[in-house]
């Protein structure tokens, strides 16, 4: 198949979905592999919310590892949206003790993956995409897409797969114990 391939990497939503269903987890350049199969694989955009410096420094210094190992990757591309400190306010139900707690949320992640969805789209960069994600937060962009005449494949565990997501794809892929197989992480 001559097919070009272009895959759209919801990195965090992956990687907590197969973390929190397999306790295991994948490796993005294996994964695209799969994906793509036979076809000409264009490019990956792995899409993640740097963690804060400040909060924990270990953490922190593995990501950008890990981002650095997928740069040196000439396939792949490293988009990142960012991290915001929150303050929330909890309550105990039974006692109804008051406490805050401090949480960090990505922002920007569903946005840009949108955005590179359409523009890869009408530059012609891709025949297919194929979307690594489970949130109906695409559905606008993947119907566009469409509309463009671009075909969109939608990988994704069972377990918090949008079902209206896999409703408006031309493909869902399953990804399962058996198709992760050979994209696990070995162990340290």
């Amino acid at each position: 198949m001559n097919d070009r391939i272009f895959i759209f990497i919801d990195g965090s939503n992956i990687e907590i979905a197969i973390l929190n269903n397999f306790k295991k987890r994948v490796l993005p350049e294996p994964l695209a592999h799969k994906l793509t199969g036979e076809r000409r694989l264009m490019g990956v955009n792995y899409y993640e919310s740097p963690l804060l410096y400040d909060v924990d420094e270990k953490s922190y210094n593995e990501q950008q590892k890990f981002f650095d190992r997928l740069r040196k990757n000439p396939h792949f591309n490293v988009r990142l949206g960012r991290r915001v400190r929150r303050e929330r306010e909890f309550e105990c139900p039974e006692c109804h003790h008051k406490f805050k707690k401090t949480t960090y949320e990505q922002k920007g992640v569903d946005s840009l993956i949108a955005l590179d969805l359409i523009t890869l789209a009408t530059r012609n960069a891709y025949d297919i995409a194929i979307l690594v994600g489970g949130d109906q937060d695409f559905i606008h962009s993947v119907k566009e897409v469409r509309m463009i005449g671009k075909r969109v494949e939608n990988a994704f565990i069972e377990q918090g797969w949008s079902p209206a997501l896999k409703d408006v794809v031309d493909k869902t892929i399953l990804l399962d114990e058996e198709f992760l197989k050979d994209c696990w992480q070995k162990r340290k």
